[in-house]
């Protein structure tokens, strides 16, 4: 029925005389709102139609000794460390894999695209060493989401840092950054 510019009765609230009275009506305004306040907030969200990536976990290597040779030190994506050629892993510090929080609407196809390499440098000078093999807990890097509210999908990722002798990777901090790239389909 299209609004003519007059107010139907039957749309007209009358207030018993009671809240007639300003401050009355005003108080029952007032907690009106705090009731609909509480209601509007235990409705959950609607689930995100665009891809949102969170970073929820950094990729860490752990500290290691190193011998004469080098050689690597791979984490896989559920957090195992192994180390080759004449490197020691140290309990002192834990390894973990990078984690990300993938928020997305139920049955959406997603890919997971890594970078070639990347490198990672001393801090404080200008040795540096290169991760690669990247991988994911996800069969052939894609996965259909299917986390209910509040939709996240947690991707765990490990790679391999290749480190030289002594002289090439001196002890020290090494950080750097590397992107991945999640593709919604």
């Amino acid at each position: 029925m299209p609004f003519t510019g007059r107010i139907p009765t039957k749309y007209i609230l009358h207030l018993p005389c009671f809240l007639q009275l300003p401050w009355r009506g005003i108080m029952v305004i007032i907690l009106l709102l705090f009731y609909f306040a509480r209601l509007y907030a235990q409705i959950p969200f609607p689930p995100p139609n665009q891809l949102q990536v969170y970073t929820a976990q950094e990729l860490a290597f752990g500290s290691i000794f190193i011998r004469a040779s080098g050689g690597t030190v791979t984490i896989t994506p559920e957090g195992n460390r192994t180390v080759t050629g004449t490197i020691i892993a140290l309990a002192s510090s834990p390894s973990t894999p990078a984690v990300f929080d993938v928020r997305l609407a139920q049955g959406r196809m997603v890919h997971i695209l890594f970078p070639g390499s990347a490198s990672i440098t001393r801090i404080g000078g200008g040795e540096s060493m290169t991760v690669n093999g990247f991988t994911s807990d996800k069969e052939s890097n894609s996965f259909v989401t299917t986390a209910t509210h509040p939709f996240v999908n947690p991707v765990k990722l490990g790679a391999t840092m290749h480190v030289g002798n002594i002289a090439e990777n001196p002890p020290g901090d090494y950080a750097g950054c590397f992107t991945v790239t999640f593709v919604q389909e």
